[in-house]
């Protein structure tokens, strides 16, 4: 399915479309030429100094995909304080300071509804998953469904340097009112230990959502991949990692590969047991989280406003002032959708997570 896009100008449907066509959320690689170019600009003319730029109380937010996690970014990434990765910065990831400055001085832009069909409108400056970026990051094979405890000790003193002075770049691309770095990750949340040693410091939230929702959104999410996926290689647009390889984007979680032999990528008992299983890892780890903030995804939509600010509250970020555009038709839109979902297997799903859910008030 080809998804319909929005171009400002004519330079934006010349270089942005290919791109926005082949949206996935691993990004394939972009045009060779023009990543040469950007990467000399960067280098030579444009001279990224980052020695101003302090990196300090990070905000992270983890959660199974499906849960809310998305609204919760974009919602989150209004806020005049925060930086975050573009979706810009993550298909031109070896010189993305130089394809924010052109994305921002040509006005360049593509606008549209995620290849997932979520009803999530996504631009070229909207706040990315960044993936690819934790993946290298991590040492995450993309192909690979095992799961692999990571802690500091694992990488060396130059790999943490590199991560942190890589998020010190993107906080620098939005000059000097946005001086807090926000990212969400599906990689993050089995290595959320991980991100406590490297940032100490760190404000972590954890979203979550009712298992039979989340479980059959997910299962949508592998069907619609798949077909995303498959049109890239009908229509001969290159991927590069994902051109022969299988590609999940469930979570690396401890028994990932023991529920896909045993129930396979599409089944119900795989997605319960990988929610079951989130929420008992996160609430073993829970306590060595020295800044930790959880909410549910259904009560954001329910009172959007006063939880919203909660959130705000725990990350130390200001009140949202009334001019802030952005933020207020953000939480306008929270439950808003133009799409419909046909989920089922509630009791399966119960029978799974029954201990979970009755915690997190489900049942």
């Amino acid at each position: 399915m080809v998804v319909k896009a929005k171009f400002p100008n004519f330079w934006s449907r010349i270089f942005l479309r290919p791109m926005f066509e082949r949206q996935f959320g691993v990004p394939g690689p972009p045009p060779k030429p023009l990543e040469i170019f950007l990467k000399w600009y960067e280098r030579n003319i444009l001279k990224v100094d980052i020695s101003h730029i302090q990196l300090y109380r990070p905000i992270f937010l983890i959660g199974l995909p499906r849960s809310g996690t998305t609204m919760l970014q974009d919602i989150i990434c209004t806020h005049p304080n925060i930086a975050y990765i573009t979706n810009t910065m993550h298909q031109f990831r070896s010189c993305f300071c130089a394809a924010e400055h052109f994305r921002k001085r040509l006005k360049l832009n593509v606008k549209g509804e995620r290849y997932v069909r979520d009803s999530v409108e996504v631009d070229a400056g909207s706040p990315a998953d960044a993936v690819a970026f934790w993946g290298e990051w991590l040492h995450e094979d993309p192909c690979s469904l095992d799961y692999m405890e990571r802690r500091i000790e694992q990488f060396s003193a130059d790999e943490i340097r590199q991560i942190r002075q890589t998020i010190r770049k993107v906080i620098w691309c939005f000059g000097r009112t946005a001086n807090r770095f926000f990212s969400k990750n599906l990689v993050v949340l089995p290595n959320i230990l991980l991100i406590k040693d490297i940032f100490p410091d760190a404000k972590i939230i954890h979203i979550i959502r009712d298992a039979k929702m989340c479980a059959n959104s997910l299962l949508k999410l592998r069907r619609v991949e798949q077909e995303q996926l498959a049109n890239i290689r009908a229509r001969g647009l290159r991927h590069d990692i994902y051109d022969d390889q299988p590609f999940v984007s469930y979570p690396r979680l401890p028994k990932l590969t023991e529920y896909v032999r045993k129930y396979g990528l599409e089944d119900i008992r795989t997605t319960a047991h990988l929610w079951n299983d989130a929420i008992s890892l996160i609430n073993e780890k829970r306590d060595k989280l020295p800044s930790f903030y959880e909410v549910r995804y259904e009560d954001i939509l329910t009172n959007p406003k006063e939880e919203i600010s909660k959130i705000l509250d725990f990350c130390e970020l200001p009140e949202i002032k009334a001019d802030n555009e952005r933020f207020w038709k953000k939480l306008s839109q929270v439950g808003v959708l133009r799409h419909t979902n046909k989920y089922g297997e509630f009791e399966v799903v119960e029978e799974i997570c029954g201990d979970n859910m009755r915690k997190y008030g489900y049942l």
